[in-house]
């Protein structure tokens, strides 16, 4: 989303206690996905929560509901499970390339 210093986006972000505690690897894609944002819906309303899962992803991982307004632990559990099916590379294939997760 943005090109911003992660230690910026960390301190300006008001879910930082809850973003902090996230796995390395997670936060990583988190950053780029969503600038560490839960809430984060992108333009078009497809894309959401902190991983930006559209509703095929999140539904195929247990999720119910708006992924915007899931827990961060929630977000997390799902995108866990969708890595744990698909791998970093095809879960967040942009992401991951750009953040250097594989």
């Amino acid at each position: 989303m943005e090109n911003r210093p992660i230690l910026e986006i960390f301190l300006l972000n008001p879910y930082f206690n809850d973003v902090e505690l996230l796995p390395s690897d997670y936060r990583k894609i988190a950053v780029c996905e969503s600038s560490l944002n839960p809430e984060a819906v992108n333009r078009t309303g497809k894309y959401r929560g902190l991983f930006q899962f559209d509703n095929r992803s999140w539904v195929y991982v247990g999720g119910t509901g708006d992924p915007a307004r899931a827990s961060v632990r929630e977000q997390l559990l799902r995108a866990q499970k969708l890595v744990k099916k698909q791998g970093f590379a095809r879960a967040f294939p942009q992401c991951s390339k750009k953040m250097g997760v594989k």
